[in-house]
């Protein structure tokens, strides 16, 4: 009985001491930090082009882009240009249409714009031309800020365009810089090189103008101490072999580009020459109006051409004596070196009467075509392909200038109209339409 007693203390003794002494502690554990995500920044470097067309696929190459196309976004003056893929350092993407030819861009990725720090002639974005349509005429933003309808425009080809040798494009019309210093009525002719000649009626002496344009006053010319001005400019590529004829009618030479010698002149100074065209040295036309005696003995102003168009004949003059008074020669255009048009109308009154003329031997006849539609400028590709404009109107012929048909309409008055290599440029205050051939 007593050993039964005591199992049971010390039972109870043991049950009292593992209930006091309760479970070992467990050390305690300390929660892990989540691992530390490093975002990099996402970096614009470059593009495969600074300038395209609407429709045409460019690149932007950087860093840390998302490869998810549904994470990319590019704007042009929040227009959206559609994302044809994305890797982490490419991004492609089609051009979108946009009403300017700068627009500004920018890159989103996941919802966090992209600071563009690339350096290039946009200031980073990316210049858009209008499509390369060969079936309607294409009208873009005109930043040129000139008045075209006063000056020459010279092509050198469908990028590289000068306006009345003030101005100049290289890249189609989304930028234009200034390659003379300009002046009301500036003539000039630039070289395949950027370098050319200038002169205006605030500077009746010649301007040398280098590569990139020269906008100082860079005489190097007085020619016979005249103080006419110059309406007609041509040197060679070389820049030494040049012609320059004035508004009385001298023509000067040089073959060094520095000294000129007259080679021809008018015999009296009732001449007005305003306008030009000229192919080389030797197939030059420059036309206004002069004093003509006409049939009944009248000594009155009318349209007149002097022209040299070959190589051994010299300077000749063709007077227009049974064009009415107070008609000049406004506008000239060859297509080579035989074949050329030519726009009279009144002095006073631009569209009244409006006629144009055809020469098929460089000038040395000319006969009367057309006499509709009172166009105030023209231009033509062949013998028979040409355009012409009315107000805001732009007229197409296919057979050398006798029959007109209205080919396009724009909603401003179109102030000049070129063409050059199979693309014709058109210039309205705002825009500048091109039709491509």
């Amino acid at each position: 009985m007593k050993k039964r007693i005591l199992l049971v203390a010390v039972l109870q003794l043991f049950i009292v001491f593992n209930s006091c002494s309760g479970p070992e502690s467990e050390p305690a554990v300390t929660p892990e930090e989540p691992p530390v995500v490093v975002i990099k920044t996402a970096k614009l470097t470059s593009y495969s082009k600074n300038s395209g067309e609407t429709g045409e696929t460019v690149s932007i190459y950087g860093e840390n882009f998302s490869e998810k196309v549904s994470d990319t976004k590019i704007t042009f003056d929040g227009v959206a240009a559609t994302i044809v893929s994305a890797t982490a350092t490419e991004i492609k993407f089609t051009i979108p249409k946009t009403e300017k030819v700068l627009p500004k861009l920018q890159l989103t990725i996941e919802n966090r714009t992209i600071s563009n720090e690339i350096k290039n002639d946009y200031e980073g974005n990316i210049g858009i031309l209008p499509v390369h349509s060969l079936t309607e005429w294409v009208a873009q933003e005109n930043t040129a800020q000139y008045d075209v309808a006063r000056g020459n425009i010279q092509m050198i080809n469908d990028k590289i365009v000068y306006i009345a040798g003030s101005l100049r494009t290289f890249d189609g019309g989304i930028t234009w810089g200034q390659w003379a210093r300009g002046g009301f009525s500036l003539e000039a002719h630039a070289t395949k090189n950027d370098e050319g000649w200038a002169s205006s009626t605030e500077l009746t002496r010649m301007t040398k103008i280098k590569a990139g344009g020269d906008l100082g006053n860079n005489i190097f010319a007085n020619i016979a101490n005249t103080t006419e001005v110059y309406y007609c400019i041509y040197v060679d590529d070389n820049m030494k072999d040049g012609t320059v004829v004035t508004q009385k009618g001298r023509v000067f030479t040089t073959s060094n580009g520095v000294d000129f010698t007259k080679v021809y002149e008018l015999e009296d100074d009732t001449a007005n020459l305003f306008q030009s065209t000229k192919i080389d040295n030797d197939h030059m036309w420059v036309i206004g109006y002069k004093k003509i005696k006409d049939k009944d003995g009248f000594n009155l102003e009318r349209p007149f051409i002097l022209f040299k168009n070959n190589t051994t004949d010299g300077w000749k003059e063709y007077p227009f004596v049974n064009e009415a008074p107070g008609y000049y020669a406004r506008e000239i255009s060859f297509v080579d070196k035989q074949n050329g048009f030519l726009l009279i109308n009144h002095y006073y009154n631009a569209l009244l009467d409006v006629k144009l003329f055809k020469t098929n031997n460089g000038g040395d006849s000319w006969s009367q075509i057309y006499d509709g539609e009172m166009f105030s400028k023209f231009t033509f590709k062949d013998v028979n392909t040409g355009w012409a404009i009315l107000d805001n109107k732009i007229y197409k012929t296919t057979n050398g200038g006798t029959t007109w048909t209205l080919d396009y309409t724009h909603d401003q008055t179109i102030g000049n109209i070129s063409y050059k290599n199979n693309v014709v440029w058109a210039f309205s205050k705002d825009k500048i339409i091109k039709r491509y051939l």
